[in-house]
C-alpha cells in the first residue's frame, strides 16, 4: 500500500491548519475567503466520487458513510456546545433543534 495517500492527508492538515491561522489573523479578504470556499467544495466532491467509484460493489457502502458521518458531525457539536464554542442560544442552533428534532423523529426506534 502507498503511503501517498497519508502524505497528502498529512499535507491538507497542515494546509487546513494554515488557512485558519491566516483567518484568525484577519489575513484573508473576503473574495479570498469565497474562492476558498469554493476550492473547498470542488475538491470536497471530486474526493466524494472517486470514494463512491472506489466502492462501487458495494451499495451499502454510500449510506453507511453518510450515516456514519451524520453521527460524528452530532457528536461534535455536543462537544462544541459543552466546551461553550457554540452559543446555544443563536437563531442558528433554533434551526438545529428543528432539524435534529425531525431526523430522530424520523429515525427507527423512536417513540
Amino acid at each position: 500500500m502507498s503511503s501517498k495517500p497519508d502524505a497528502s492527508v498529512r499535507a491538507m492538515h497542515r494546509l487546513c491548519d494554515e488557512i485558519k491561522a491566516a483567518i484568525a489573523r484577519g489575513d484573508l479578504a473576503n473574495d479570498a475567503v469565497s474562492d476558498l470556499k469554493r476550492a473547498i467544495d470542488e475538491t470536497r466532491m471530486r474526493v466524494w466520487a472517486s470514494m463512491e467509484a472506489a466502492k462501487g460493489g458495494e451499495p451499502d457502502w454510500v449510506q453507511e458513510f453518510w450515516l456514519k458521518r451524520a453521527a460524528e458531525v452530532c457528536l461534535s457539536m455536543i462537544e462544541r456546545l459543552g466546551r461553550g464554542e457554540l452559543d446555544p442560544q443563536s437563531p442558528r442552533a433554533a434551526e438545529l433543534r428543528a432539524a435534529a428534532a425531525l431526523l430522530v423523529s424520523n429515525l427507527p426506534g423512536h417513540k
